[in-house]
């Protein structure tokens, strides 16, 4: 397949009823990009190819790919960037998998289970070097090396935080509890910051300002935070179906969730122990799910939670402003909308 135009208008959608058809075309513009890159090969270059065929939300390369499209008309010069956030965040799920023991991933089966634990630690690491042949693409584009310093500075940082973050997720499962502020923290690390760093990053490739680059930022950082929060609230009261992975994982895994946080953080000393009680089991029975859930609503942790989900959103809005005002624009105002809403 050839390569998609350089001079390629942005995505013809009209009226779109969902967030989801918003950035449809922007999914479809990066799948065809690694399409049309592909080479016929070896049988650790199919297995990635098939892992990103499986697709997914897709949400970095589509912010970075948005946010240039909102400060200079054209989603194309992001194409690059938007596939090196997609290798990373795909290699970063492969090892969240293996972490995490889990057996599912976007419905189908996690890639260590497909392919073993050697071979997916390979292909996670093979996504990661791709990183870097996508950003030398920039070589020849006529971006200063400044800003190619730049764009390789937020990625590279962003991998880095996004290692200190499971880190210390780590950590405060050790320590057996976590503070709302912990939470906000280790939230910035694992999802912030790749969110913060794939707009920012898609702001330089469409030659932004400084002011819109640093804006850009910050609306990827709230609204990565704003996505963790929601995630969590799924993983409490999720539909199993919907989201394509098992319910309750954070509590069996004692992994920080805004929910557990501030339950355990209000709960009387019978709620702590049965919530604890919960932790690390391989499965739950009916009857302590009824009680855990009644708990989390006679606690308002999950009102809570949405609230605080709801406030970062608002700030991820609040640092568009600094956008031109665009049909971009708004789809990142409707991403953001739709996000935290979402059921899966």
């Amino acid at each position: 397949m050839e390569r998609r135009s350089s001079r390629q208008a942005e995505p013809k959608v009209s009226a779109p009823q969902s967030f989801t058809e918003a950035v449809e075309p922007y999914r479809e513009a990066l799948q065809e990009y690694f399409s049309s890159k592909r080479a016929e090969g070896s049988p650790l270059s199919e297995a990635i190819a098939g892992i990103i065929d499986a697709g997914g939300k897709r949400l970095r390369p589509v912010i970075a790919m948005l946010v240039c499209e909102a400060v200079s008309g054209s989603f194309e010069k992001a194409l690059p960037v938007a596939a090196a956030f997609e290798l990373a965040h795909s290699a970063s799920l492969i090892q969240d998998d293996i972490i995490d023991e889990s057996a599912v991933r976007h419905g189908q089966m996690a890639t260590h289970k497909k392919y073993g634990e050697t071979k997916a630690i390979l292909i996670s690491d093979m996504m990661i070097f791709e990183i870097f042949l996508e950003l030398a693409k920039y070589g020849g584009s006529g971006m200063s090396a400044t800003r190619l310093a730049k764009l390789s500075s937020y990625i590279g940082n962003s991998a880095k935080f996004t290692a200190e973050g499971e880190f210390f997720d780590s950590i405060l499962a050790e320590k057996g509890s976590a503070t709302e502020e912990e939470y906000v923290k280790l939230a910035e690390l694992k999802t912030g910051s790749l969110f913060a760093a794939a707009a920012a990053c898609g702001a330089i490739a469409g030659r932004g300002t400084l002011k819109q680059v640093n804006a850009s930022y910050q609306f990827g950082r709230n609204l990565g935070i704003s996505f963790q929060i929601r995630d969590d609230i799924l993983d409490i009261v999720g539909n199993e179906e919907a989201t394509g992975k098992p319910l309750l994982k954070d509590l069996q895994n004692n992994a920080s969730n805004m929910v557990l946080i501030h339950a355990l953080s209000h709960a009387d000393n019978y709620q702590k122990q049965s919530i604890h009680s919960m932790l690390y089991k391989k499965w739950f029975a009916l009857q302590e799910i009824q009680a855990l859930m009644k708990t989390l609503d006679q606690l308002g942790s999950i009102d809570h939670s949405n609230a605080v989900e709801r406030n970062y959103a608002a700030a991820a809005k609040k640092a568009l402003e600094a956008l031109p005002a665009s049909a971009a624009r708004s789809k990142l105002e409707q991403l953001t909308e739709g996000l935290g809403s979402r059921t899966k």
